[in-house]
């Protein structure tokens, strides 16, 4: 049996996850700390109400004396930061330009978190099914959420051509649906009880990671 040479070194063993679970407490307790010294600091996130990132922002304002500004999209939830009209933003790590806030040279991450969003799935209005079972099916939808929409579709829906309603939100897709521009909506489960949807198909919620921006 061939055994190792005495020249080879063993592999360096893993780092432990100490270290990164120091900073991560570092980081929430300087973020506390400053949350306690002033009350009422102004964190900006995507509305309008009943979004997983309002909800998400809800959870840190009641523990935290936050006030929450909401935003119809993150671009302008970036511009309200940079231009110093709020204090801090916060954003899911699932949105697509998250990358414009990590790389701003006036911005840093102050602190992040993980936890679940609300249940999510397909939409439709209570009154009407998508027209016919064959066709086109027009669905209205976040950019980052469509994909929910070919996870949980049952058949024959699976299998009709989308065409996409660009929406700004959950909420707003709600909103398309509810007012007739969409067949379906990819929405949380706030967006179907705000605007009297049912439910076709639906999934738990995904636990995703939640981050915190702040100045320089």
């Amino acid at each position: 049996m061939a055994t190792r040479p005495d020249s080879v070194a063993e592999p360096p063993a893993a780092p432990l996850p100490g270290p990164l679970t120091e900073a991560y407490g570092q980081r929430w307790r300087r973020l506390v700390d400053r949350w306690a010294e002033r009350p009422g600091t102004v964190l900006a996130t995507l509305g309008p109400p009943g979004t997983s990132s309002h909800l998400a922002a809800t959870f840190l304002a009641e523990r935290h004396g936050l006030r929450i500004e909401l935003s119809d999209t993150f671009d302008a939830v970036l511009a309200a930061l940079v231009e110093r009209r709020v204090d801090q933003a916060l954003v899911p790590s699932a949105y697509q330009g998250l990358t414009r806030f990590h790389w701003h040279r006036d911005l840093r991450l102050e602190a992040y978190f993980a936890q679940a969003t609300p249940e999510y799935g397909i939409a439709a209005r209570v009154d009407r099914e998508p027209s016919g079972p064959v066709g086109e099916v027009t669905v209205a939808a976040l950019w980052e959420v469509r994909r929910i929409f070919a996870d949980v579709a049952p058949a024959p829906l699976a299998d009709r051509p989308v065409r996409w309603v660009d929406a700004d939100s959950t909420q707003h897709a709600a909103e398309i649906l509810a007012a007739g521009g969409a067949d379906l909506a990819v929405t949380n489960a706030p967006g179907v009880r705000r605007h009297a949807l049912r439910w076709v198909a639906s999934r738990p919620g995904a636990e995703i990671v939640w981050t915190l921006f702040g100045h320089r």
